[in-house]
């Protein structure tokens, strides 16, 4: 284990490049890219701007967010030619040439805005979406998944059409940004905030309650692997769960207080954690 003091308030987004360099991490007001063999920052990404989700390119070269409603690549420069602000979640597909993000607004007012990689050039979107903070593929990437401010929504990644749709109940109050992860098979995705905790199972369109912990959720994550299912909490605890029986198979604490958000490198061999007071806690995964 390893901490990188990086210099930020509560982190609130984190993620790891593809080939395993970098670390980007964001908190309320700033962002900054790492080096993941040294803790070193990358001078010329650290920006300002709160993001509540980052994704890295196929290639590492950059890293996509949206911050005050426009979309960045960092250490590239703001995306020029979308004038409706974006809501904030961002991902790229699986086959990594496609880069995506929906607009902000209200309902089913929003669009999914849809860029091709490597080029980066706008092409057709979806009207009729909800403004998703946290978005995310399935494995195979048949499937985009979301969290927006009254529920989740599972849709299809090349109609636009919707699949399944949990909606919060009404006296839940809203924790941004939730977490959606999907499983190595693309048979099932989680998906919650805060204390709620989803199962859905994508081929017969039901879902059942996760487990239940004693501290509410911050992020949570199928490992790549798929051998394990990761969360973490205002404990400073990060635990590893078997996906069929749902027990705590290991759990680290590294008594580095409250952990916000999480992300694993692609071989789910390390990952990465967030924490309330702006460290980033580098770990290797004991499978």
């Amino acid at each position: 284990m390893r901490v990188i003091e990086a210099d930020l308030g509560e982190v609130r987004a984190v993620a790891v490049s593809p080939d395993g360099r970098f670390v980007a991490a964001s908190d309320e007001k700033t962002f900054g890219t790492f080096h993941w063999a040294t803790g070193k920052p990358v001078p010329e990404a650290r920006r300002s701007g709160a993001s509540e989700q980052v994704a890295f390119a196929p290639t590492s070269a950059w890293s996509a967010r949206v911050s005050r409603g426009q979309l960045c690549l960092e250490p590239v420069a703001p995306l020029a030619g979308l004038f409706a602000p974006l809501a904030g979640g961002v991902a790229v597909s699986p086959n990594g040439k496609t880069l995506v993000a929906t607009t902000a607004g209200s309902g089913n007012q929003a669009k999914l805005e849809r860029w091709t990689l490597p080029a980066l050039r706008p092409f057709i979107g979806f009207d009729g979406w909800q403004p998703f903070t946290r978005l995310g593929f399935s494995p195979n990437g048949e499937f985009l998944a979301g969290i927006h401010t009254f529920g989740f929504e599972l849709r299809f990644a090349a109609s636009g059409g919707i699949d399944y749709r949990h909606r919060m109940r009404k006296d839940r109050r809203f924790t941004a940004p939730g977490f959606v992860s999907f499983d190595r098979d693309s048979s099932t995705c989680a998906f919650g905030w805060a204390d709620e905790f989803h199962l859905l199972d994508i081929s017969t369109g039901t879902s059942k309650p996760g487990p239940r912990v004693e501290a509410q959720f911050r992020d949570a994550a199928f490992l790549p692997s798929g051998q394990h299912f990761a969360t973490i909490g205002d404990d400073g605890r990060l635990k590893l769960w078997n996906p069929q029986t749902w027990v705590v198979v290991r759990e680290y604490d590294w008594e580095c207080g409250a952990l916000t958000c999480l992300a694993f490198t692609a071989d789910g061999s390390a990952g990465v954690c967030g924490t309330a007071d702006g460290k980033l806690v580098q770990f290797d995964v004991d499978e």
